[in-house]
């Protein structure tokens, strides 16, 4: 398989320039093979990524595979995307970022009715009406809510590929890393719809 860290080191310049990974906000990670997945490490800015700051990360139990730095840990965020590829083995891609319309979106809420639209499409080709992301809340620890998503997918084989995490950003997946971007760039167009409309955070 090929190494998908050139990739991602691309996604994560493009976030941090759209301001969905401000500071050493976010993570993105991609499989490297069935069992394990490149995932950006704790503590650095995603905008100025080198290959040397990822971690190899086995799926089964978050162990560490293969890192470039000894001290290099794997993103906090970790287990949410561990959570995401043992649940759906298809998935070959996670992004996960922290857009201002996330915080304000998910506050007090379990649930986020998207609006209708053409945008649905981009994200299920299904185009349900009304099309709802689940919101999670946001504990200090961060296995809590991995265990909450993993399971909510195995509850829900056909929930749409993204989830939010209340007052902290969203996480979409995809079969490769174009289609996760695209997942990704679709929640947050809906979620600024929902912000601007009134409809939340207000």
């Amino acid at each position: 398989m090929k190494d998908p860290r050139a990739q991602l080191i691309e996604v994560g310049r493009g976030f941090y320039e759209r301001g969905w990974m401000w500071a050493t906000a976010g993570n993105v990670s991609a499989r490297a093979d069935r069992d394990s997945f490149w995932i950006t490490m704790s503590g650095v800015s995603k905008g100025h990524l080198s290959r040397e700051q990822f971690v190899r990360v086995a799926v089964a139990d978050g162990s560490v595979r293969e890192r470039d730095d000894p001290e290099a840990r794997p993103s906090a965020e970790t287990a949410i995307h561990r959570a995401v590829y043992a649940a759906r083995p298809d998935v070959q891609a996670c992004l996960h970022g922290h857009s201002i319309e996330a915080v304000l979106a998910s506050r007090d809420r379990a649930r986020l009715p998207l609006p209708e639209g053409e945008m649905i499409k981009a994200l299920t080709p299904r185009a349900e009406s009304p099309a709802v992301l689940p919101v999670f809340r946001n504990h200090h620890d961060v296995a809590l809510i991995a265990r909450e998503v993993a399971a909510f997918l195995g509850d829900n084989p056909d929930a749409l590929p993204a989830i939010v995490v209340a007052d902290h950003g969203t996480t979409a997946w995809g079969r490769d890393i174009a289609q996760a971007l695209q997942h990704f760039e679709a929640v947050e167009f809906l979620l600024r719809l929902l912000v601007r409309a009134g409809g939340v955070g207000t």
